[in-house]
């Protein structure tokens, strides 16, 4: 797998918005980032979002999960029951949702749509699933993958892992494999070469930054 990184295209004979634009006449954009598990996402998100040029807003994921050592509610993610995700859905309060591993995620809808509305860039670290509902109902949404050198360096990386069990590196490694197919329907494709996050971390600035010098098409 090579390290392709493709250009989005916009359409010039795109139709005019349904309504009219915010008086300051600017949207933010919206980033999304996915990728297989021990490919750097974690890493490279942390540190583009430290890059004030960029604007990014943080936007906190609901989850019913349970917590991690060390995470904190509402700030690591918002943690709910089931049944209280379920309302979400049912209120349409969700950008997107998905079940990943036995668990709920989602994006709460109104802090994104705010901060787009307020001219901020917003970056989501959400898995395929949700990046395919994402740009199905906002086109102008920026994909980005993240991966490895090659499919057989993702496997490598995942069962190198010593925070994993063999059952759960099996698992992460056939989720690694659907989510490795879905590539082909991002914007972007980058590879975080071993050894070498910094220079993944400046490409993802640069596909944000040129994204943000191209004319805005609204939505």
């Amino acid at each position: 797998m090579t390290n392709n990184i493709k250009p989005q295209l916009d359409n010039p004979t795109a139709p005019p918005p349904k309504s009219s634009p915010p008086a300051n006449n600017k949207f933010g954009r919206l980033f999304i980032v996915s990728g297989p598990s021990q490919v750097g996402k974690d890493s490279i998100v942390k540190m583009v979002k430290q890059d004030r040029r960029l604007k990014l807003e943080h936007i906190v994921t609901n989850t019913t999960r349970a917590p991690r050592p060390g995470e904190q509610q509402g700030i690591t993610y918002n943690f709910w029951r089931d049944e209280q995700f379920k309302k979400l859905i049912q209120r349409h309060e969700l950008l997107e949702w998905a079940i990943v591993r036995q668990s709920y995620f989602g994006t709460p809808k109104k802090p994104v749509l705010k901060a787009l509305q307020d001219g901020k860039n917003v970056i989501l670290q959400i898995d395929v699933q949700g990046a395919a509902q994402i740009k199905k109902k906002h086109p102008n949404a920026v994909l980005i993958f993240i991966t490895a050198e090659s499919d057989q360096e993702v496997k490598r990386r995942i069962y190198k892992s010593n925070k994993m069990t063999l059952d759960l590196k099996k698992s992460r490694w056939q989720e690694a494999i659907r989510e490795l197919v879905a590539q082909t329907q991002y914007d972007y494709v980058v590879v975080n070469r071993f050894g070498k996050l910094k220079d993944t971390v400046k490409q993802v600035k640069d596909i944000i930054l040129n994204t943000l010098a191209k004319p805005r098409i609204y939505e």
